[in-house]
């Protein structure tokens, strides 16, 4: 999403960026907020001094805000100064370019933003669908990952922790789903779709299937129950069908996890 009031730096940007990527463009802040609470798109670029809502304002609102905290933000400005600067990162810029800006150093800034994004993605899939039995409450932040928990920013992390926390309570639920998650985190279910597979690069339901697959492994590991019970306890009413989603998950069945 480009987000710029100047009509010939948004064609500029947009002309850079277009054989590269889809692109948004917005003419001012307030129509860039509302566009990207709703698109949600993976990065935004957007000038500072703009009518209707300046780039600081808009960048702390998508920063403090659970929809978009994680998308990244680079912000253009015609000011060098320093203090100028400085506001943009204590609003949560993620890159700060002083116009005129060079188009490979703003390409470069762009696929280094969307590859962290990445880095982000493979983390939290690799901790999901290992079945490694550790417990799934430690996924956010990210025990253990540094490099990654430092680019997972708080917000993000409460949100992952929330949202692993509603799917535990209601893990035996054979009708929990979508929409009744989208309804517990107060998001529309497009919204919560396209952030948690920024997060996670699993689809809503992907995601409640792996939940309930980890908590499925730390049952079996506890010999404490049988598979028909697990299966139940993790809101599975068919064994067979249990068994095939976990070896889907994890390339071996209940049985053979066991022996």
């Amino acid at each position: 999403m480009v987000i710029e009031d100047n009509a010939d730096i948004r064609s500029f940007i947009n002309n850079s960026l277009q054989n590269h990527y889809k692109v948004i463009q917005c003419v001012n802040g307030l129509e860039g907020w509302e566009s990207a609470t709703e698109c949600i798109p993976d990065i935004i670029i957007s000038d500072v001094m703009m009518p209707e809502m300046d780039g600081f304002t808009l960048c702390n609102k998508l920063k403090t805000d659970e929809r978009t905290s994680h998308i990244p933000v680079i912000l253009l400005t015609a000011k060098a100064m320093s203090s100028s600067h400085i506001n943009g990162l204590k609003m949560g810029a993620d890159v700060y370019l002083t116009k005129p800006f060079s188009v490979e150093v703003l390409m470069l800034q762009v696929s280094n933003l969307l590859k962290l994004s990445e880095k982000i993605r493979e983390s939290i899939s690799h901790k999901l669908k290992s079945g490694d039995g550790t417990p799934i409450s430690s996924l956010s932040p990210l025990h253990n990952n540094n490099e990654v928990e430092k680019l997972l920013n708080s917000i993000d992390n409460e949100f992952l922790s929330r949202v692993i926390s509603i799917i535990e309570e209601h893990i035996d639920s054979l009708e929990f789903g979508v929409p009744h998650l989208a309804k517990a985190v107060a998001m529309s279910q497009p919204v919560l779709y396209k952030k948690l597979h920024m997060l996670t690069g699993m689809p809503v339901n992907d995601f409640i299937k792996s939940i309930k697959m980890n908590n499925a492994v730390l049952l079996l590991q506890s010999k404490r129950y049988n598979i028909n019970e697990i299966a139940y306890m993790v809101g599975f009413s068919d064994r067979k069908y249990f068994s095939k989603e976990f070896k889907k998950r994890f390339g071996k069945t209940p049985s053979e996890f066991l022996s």
